[in-house]
């Protein structure tokens, strides 16, 4: 016990619960460090390939890349103010609709009774991820100052990244605030690969399954891509849900055959996603364990619901991420104490 009571042990302990506490105590900005990482990542990637590869200064580049990010919006901005906005409320509504079709072809065919499968429990829960996410999407305007205050933050961070990095590095490696700042660089990882991640997924999903609608001729097309598209941002639930709740629709319009193909098409997409996109993608940052990773999801999602499925990675890579630096700092001290016997000796 008393080998756990050292300053270092101590240090670490005090860093940790700090790091945790400006979390929850700030947890209401959390939307905005989520604009500034993906802004700041993505204009500096972009900006530093186009100085490494055309010699083009660096806020040179984050500038053309905001000023084609503009052009390209105020060409969308008509079509996506006047049709897009507007058919958020009706997109909801066709969904809800599909479920209320789904519930009542349930029930005229005995299956409100079979408790064991609990499928009204599945299909409440896939309509309110579905309407949660959509709605999300759809009052995004009304985060227009958190989008607006992560790209002056992000700008700012670019310009002044190297007087920032000299600041970080004038600090004692075992400080209290380079340590903090370590965490936090873990957290902004742990941000960027998700949104990576999930976005990718969800568009290969409803790119993927939107041949399949129009070959079937299922109603309200844009609606299913809508339910798809906001179950694959769900991480891994999203996708069986998706998958059940679509082969159920296909049955009740299309029969048997139906089924087969969503079972077919959600089978290709589960292999694709896990084989391929999320290994890619975490492969680079963090190793876990599939059994870990299945249990943070229930465990996060019990505790903070749909939020707990976008918490649950990020945590898992934070905690990885610091207890490496633990291990590491440990390997360190004790190969310095061995060369220190050594030279004793």
């Amino acid at each position: 016990m008393r080998s756990l009571l050292t300053d270092r042990n101590l240090r670490r302990v005090v860093v940790l619960a700090a790091f945790v506490g400006i979390l929850y105590a700030f947890r209401h900005l959390a939307i905005l460090l989520v604009f500034f990482v993906l802004f700041e990542r993505g204009l500096g990637t972009g900006a530093r390939l186009l100085r490494d590869r055309f010699k083009v200064p660096l806020m040179v580049g984050v500038g053309l890349q905001i000023l084609a990010a503009l052009g390209l919006l105020a060409g969308l901005v008509y079509f996506g103010w006047t049709r897009v906005v507007p058919a958020v409320p009706q997109i909801r509504a066709d969904i809800n609709g599909q479920f209320v079709h789904f519930r009542g072809w349930l029930h005229a065919r005995g299956f409100d009774h079979m408790e064991a499968l609990q499928t009204d429990s599945l299909v409440e829960k896939g309509q309110h991820y579905a309407g949660s996410v959509v709605g999300f999407l759809g009052s995004l305007g009304k985060s227009a100052v958190y989008v607006l205050l992560g790209l002056i933050f992000a700008v700012v961070f670019i310009a002044e990244g190297e007087k920032l990095e000299a600041w970080r590095e004038s600090m004692p490696e075992d400080s209290v605030p380079r340590i903090l700042l370590r965490y936090f660089s873990y957290l902004c990882d742990a941000i960027s690969i998700t949104a990576q991640l999930q976005v990718i997924v969800a568009l290969v999903n409803t790119l993927i399954t939107l041949p399949v609608l129009l070959v079937m001729g299922l109603p309200s097309v844009p609606a299913l891509m809508a339910f798809l598209f906001a179950m694959g941002l769900i991480p891994v639930v999203g996708g069986i849900v998706s998958g059940v709740v679509m082969g159920t629709l296909a049955y009740v319009y299309k029969g048997a055959a139906g089924v087969v193909t969503f079972f077919v098409s959600t089978f290709v997409l589960h292999k694709i996603e896990s084989y391929y996109l999320t290994p890619r993608l975490t492969a680079r940052h963090v190793a876990l364990p599939g059994f870990v990773i299945i249990t943070s999801l229930v465990l996060f999602e019990h505790a903070f619901g749909l939020v707990g499925l976008f918490l649950s990675f990020p945590s898992l890579y934070v905690a990885a991420r610091i207890r490496q630096g633990w291990r590491d700092a440990e390997q360190e001290h004790a190969d310095e104490r061995q060369l220190t016997d050594a030279m004793k000796k």
